[in-house]
C-alpha cells in the first residue's frame, strides 16, 4: 500500500496547473454566450460549456464549446449523455489571434451553435432529452491525455493564457422572451470580468480529473483589465506572468521559404527577419 501510495503522489505532484471557473447556481436550459479569446499550442484545450456537477447522483448532461489549440480554425461544438455527440466545425477565421463570440441555445428539443450572433449548428436527435438536470455554466484551460484529439503535449509551450472578455446567460421563457431565436429566451445577466463575483462564480482549486494533466488552482484565474484570464502554467511559475524565451518547437523546408513553429506568438516584423537568427 506504502509502495502504491508512493507512485501515486509522485504522478500526482508532476501535474501542470490550469484554471476553471463555475457559476454557484446551475440552471436547466437557457441561452448562454462568452466572448473570449483562446490559447495556442499543441495538446491543449480552452472551453465555454455545461456541465452537471452532480454527476453520478443524476446522469450527465455536458453542452460543449471547445477550442483546440492545435487548430487554428475549429470549433468542437458537443453533447454529452451516455456517450458524445462531437461536430467539428470549420472556420474560415482563425480562433487564436482575437475575441469572438461563442455560444450555444440548449432547449428540451434542441441545442444550437452560434459564433458572433449566427446559427452554424443544431442537434435535434433523441439524445437531446436525456438533457434534463441542471447544469453549472464554467470555463476552464487544461493539457487533456488523448493526444488523437488535441495533439502532442510540449510544455515548451507554457505558460499559455485564455481571455474572456464576458459571459451572458439568458434564461429559457418560451413564447415570453426578449432574445435568441424567436425570442424564446430572456436576458438575464452578463458579467464583464471587472472583478470576481463571489455571488455568482466559485474557483475550482484542488481539482483535476482522469485524462486531465493539469490540477486546477485559485491562483491560476485572475481578473486583470476587465478580462477572466485562465492560466495553463507548469507548478512552479504558477499566475498570469511569462517568464519563459520563445522555444522553437519546429522548422521544415518549403519551396525557397523555411515554415518554423514557435512557443508563442511573435511579432511577424521581427520574428521574419533573418539577421535576428
Amino acid at each position: 500500500l506504502n509502495i502504491i501510495l508512493l507512485l501515486f503522489c509522485s504522478a500526482y505532484s508532476q501535474l501542470y496547473r490550469g484554471a476553471e471557473l463555475r457559476t454557484l447556481e446551475s440552471v436547466l436550459y437557457g441561452k448562454f454566450e462568452a466572448r473570449y479569446k483562446p490559447a495556442q499550442g499543441e495538446g491543449l484545450v480552452s472551453s465555454f460549456f455545461v456541465y452537471n456537477d452532480d454527476f453520478p447522483n443524476t446522469s450527465w448532461v455536458e453542452v460543449d464549446v471547445e477550442i483546440l489549440g492545435r487548430f487554428p480554425n475549429i470549433v468542437d461544438m458537443n453533447v454529452i449523455t451516455t456517450t458524445s455527440h462531437l461536430r467539428t466545425h470549420y472556420l474560415s477565421m482563425d480562433t487564436h489571434l482575437d475575441f469572438y463570440v461563442y455560444g450555444f441555445e440548449w432547449t428540451p428539443d434542441y441545442v444550437a451553435w452560434f459564433i458572433n450572433g449566427e446559427e452554424v449548428y443544431r442537434q435535434t436527435a433523441n439524445h437531446i432529452a436525456d438533457l434534463i438536470h441542471p447544469a453549472k455554466i464554467m470555463m476552464n484551460i487544461w493539457n487533456p491525455t488523448y493526444e488523437d484529439w488535441v495533439g502532442i503535449w510540449d510544455d515548451r509551450v507554457l505558460p499559455r493564457f485564455a481571455f474572456y472578455d464576458w459571459v451572458r446567460y439568458a434564461s429559457f421563457t418560451p413564447g415570453n422572451g426578449d432574445t435568441g431565436t424567436d425570442n424564446n429566451f430572456t436576458f438575464q445577466w452578463q458579467d464583464d470580468f471587472d472583478a470576481l463575483d463571489n455571488s455568482r462564480w466559485e474557483i475550482s482549486d484542488n481539482h483535476t480529473w482522469g485524462g486531465n494533466q493539469a490540477l486546477f488552482i485559485e491562483e491560476n484565474a485572475i481578473f486583470e483589465n476587465g478580462k477572466l484570464i485562465l492560466c495553463l502554467t507548469d507548478d512552479e511559475n504558477i499566475g498570469y506572468q511569462d517568464q519563459e524565451n520563445p522555444h522553437l518547437l519546429w522548422a521544415r523546408a518549403e519551396a525557397d521559404s523555411i515554415i518554423v513553429q514557435f512557443s508563442e506568438e511573435l511579432d511577424p516584423e521581427t520574428s521574419q527577419n533573418v539577421g535576428n537568427y
